[in-house]
C-alpha cells in the first residue's frame, strides 16, 4: 500500500519492456509522461531504485515541468537517504503544488530521516488534513515512515488508525506484527501474523517471521511448525532452514539440527556459520575429533569468523587443554571484543588454569556489562573462593544479590561461603532464611558445601525445612 496503488497491468509491463529494450540497444525513444511514470514506478515498487532513478532523470529531461515526474526524484531522493536534497526539491514544488499532499508527506518522510520529528510531524498533519478520500493512503506511508526509522510506537499509532478505517485490508496486519515484535509485544505480534496467514496462508515470508516471534517467544516447537510451513511453500528458502536449524540445536536435537544445516548448505554452500554451528552440534553430543573437523572447516572459508574460535576453545575447555581453550577463546574476543559468552569462557578457563587475577578481571568486567546475571556473579565469587578468599566471594555475593534479590543460587552460595570460613552462626542464619524462601532450590547449597552430610547442625536446620515443606 502507498499513496498511488501498484498494479502490473499490459500497458505498463509494456511500457517497462521498451523501456529495458531501449537501454539494453541503448537508445533513445519517445515515452509519454504517463509511460515514464508507469516504469519509475514499477522499479520504486520492485526496490531497483538505480533504475528508478535513471528513468526519472531521462523523464525530467523530456518533460522538466512534470510536476509528477518531480515529486518522484523526490522520492528517490529520500528512499537513497539524501533527505536535503529531497527537501530542496519539495519546497520548490510547494509553490506549485500547495494544496497536493504528497508535497507533505514527502517533507515529513525527508524530516524524519534528518531526525527532525516535530518538524515530520507539522507535514504529516498538513498532508492528512488534505487527503480526503486518500487518507487511509496517507496515514499508511506515514506509519511506514515512522517504521524506518525504527520509532515503532510512533509507526503502530497510525497502522492502528489504518486498520481502524479499512478492519478488511490484511495487509496492514503484517505491519502491525512487525512493530509489535520491534517493541516486544509478542503475543500481539503472533496474532496479527496468524490473521495475516488466515488471507493468505502461502505467505512464506510471514510464516518465518512468525517463526521469529515464536523463537523470542521460547516457544520452539511452534517455531519449527512455522518454519516447516515457510519451507513447505519454498524449500529452497535458505534463512528458513538456517533458522530451524539453530532451533532445534537450542532444543538440544542436535543431529536433527545437523541434518537441517546440511539442507542450508546445499542452497549456500559457501556459509563458514553452517560448518562452524554443526561442529558446535557434534561438540555437544561429545563427538569432539568431528566438531573440529568442521571448525577447520569454517576456518578455511573464514578465518575471521568468531564463533568457530570460541566453539573450539569451548572443545579445549571440554577436554580439560586450558591453554588451548585461552588461545582460541582470546582469538574469538579480538574478532569480537564485548561478546559476554566468550569473556565467561575465557574467565573459567582463566580460573581453571590458576590465572585468578586476569579471572576476576574478566568477571567484573562482565558483571559491570550485566549486574542482571547471576550466573557472573557466581563466577566472580567462586573464582575468590577457590582461592580460600572467602570474604572477597562473600562480598562479591552480597553484591550481587542487591541486583538480584531473588536469586537462590547467590543467596544458597552465600550461606556455603560464610561456612566455608567458619563463621557459622552467619552461615547457619542465611541457610535458613533461602530454605525458607527457595527449599526447593537446597541443590545450590550442596554443590559448595560438600561437609553439609558430615554437619549435624546443617542437616537438621536443612530437614527441618523440608518437613516443613
Amino acid at each position: 500500500m502507498d499513496s498511488r496503488d501498484f498494479w502490473y497491468d499490459d500497458e505498463m509491463l509494456k511500457s517497462v519492456n521498451r523501456w529495458e529494450d531501449m537501454i539494453k540497444n541503448h537508445q533513445r525513444r519517445f515515452f509519454d509522461v504517463e509511460e515514464l511514470e508507469d516504469i519509475i514506478d514499477y522499479y520504486m515498487d520492485t526496490n531497483d531504485i538505480p533504475q528508478a532513478a535513471q528513468a526519472a532523470y531521462y523523464a525530467a529531461g523530456l518533460y522538466p515541468t512534470a510536476t509528477s515526474i518531480q515529486f518522484r526524484i523526490a522520492e528517490i531522493f529520500i528512499d537513497n537517504g539524501q533527505p536535503a536534497k529531497a527537501l530542496s526539491l519539495l519546497n520548490k514544488l510547494e509553490q506549485l503544488e500547495s494544496g497536493d499532499y504528497f508535497v507533505y508527506l514527502l517533507k515529513g518522510a525527508a524530516f524524519n530521516l534528518l531526525g527532525r520529528a516535530r518538524d515530520a510531524q507539522r507535514q504529516f498533519e498538513k498532508a492528512i488534513s488534505l487527503a480526503d478520500e486518500d487518507k487511509i493512503y496517507v496515514l499508511y506511508d506515514i506509519g511506514m515512515s515512522f517504521e524506518q526509522i525504527n520509532q515503532h510506537k510512533v509507526a503502530l499509532k497510525y497502522f492502528l488508525k489504518v486498520h481502524a478505517m479499512d478492519p478488511d485490508n490484511y495487509y496492514v496486519y503484517y505491519d502491525l506484527a512487525y512493530c509489535y515484535e520491534r517493541i516486544n509485544d509478542l503475543d500481539s505480534s503472533s496474532a496479527y501474523y496468524l490473521k495475516y496467514l488466515d488471507e493468505d496462508p502461502f505467505s512464506e515470508h510471514v510464516w518465518y517471521n512468525l517463526g521469529i516471534v515464536y523463537n523470542k517467544k521460547n516457544e520452539d516447537e511452534k517455531a519449527i511448525e512455522a518454519y516447516d510451513y515457510a519451507l513447505a511453500i519454498n524449500p529452497a528458502y535458505a534463512s528458513a532452514l538456517f533458522n530451524k536449524a539453530n532451533t532445534l540445536t537450542s532444543m538440544e536435537r542436535y543431529m536433527e539440527a545437523v541434518e537441517v544445516y546440511g539442507e542450508y548448505l546445499e542452497i549456500e554452500p559457501d556459509s563458514p556459520a553452517a560448518y562452524c554451528y554443526i561442529g558446535e552440534c557434534y561438540g555437544k553430543t561429545g563427538d569432539n575429533n568431528t566438531a573440529m573437523r568442521f571448525f577447520d572447516k569454517a576456518l578455511t572459508m573464514d578465518e575471521n569468523f568468531a564463533d568457530t574460535w570460541y566453539g573450539m576453545g569451548v572443545i579445549h575447555a571440554q577436554a580439560e587443554n586450558y591453554k588451548d581453550a585461552v588461545r582460541c577463546i582470546s582469538q574469538a574476543l579480538k574478532l569480537d571484543s564485548d561478546n559476554p559468552e566468550y569473556l565467561l569462557a575465557l574467565a573459567a578457563s582463566c580460573a581453571n588454569m590458576r590465572q585468578y587475577a586476569k579471572a576476576l578481571k574478566l568477571f567484573r568486567q562482565l558483571v559491570d556489562i550485566n549486574p542482571e546475571d547471576e550466573l557472573y556473579w557466581d563466577g566472580y565469587a567462586q573464582t575468590c573462593a577457590q582461592q580460600k578468599k572467602y570474604p572477597d566471594a562473600q562480598q562479591i555475593a552480597t553484591e550481587g544479590i542487591r541486583h538480584i534479590p531473588d536469586s537462590a543460587m547467590l543467596r544458597y552460595h552465600l550461606a556455603a561461603f560464610y561456612l566455608l570460613n567458619d563463621d557459622r552462626l552467619q552461615g547457619l542464619t542465611i541457610l535458613k532464611e533461602t530454605l525458607d524462601n527457595f527449599p526447593a532450590e537446597i541443590d545450590f547449597f550442596f554443590e559448595l558445601f560438600d561437609k553439609a552430610n558430615y554437619d549435624e547442625e546443617v542437616m537438621t536446620l536443612v530437614r527441618n525445612i523440608s518437613e516443613k515443606n
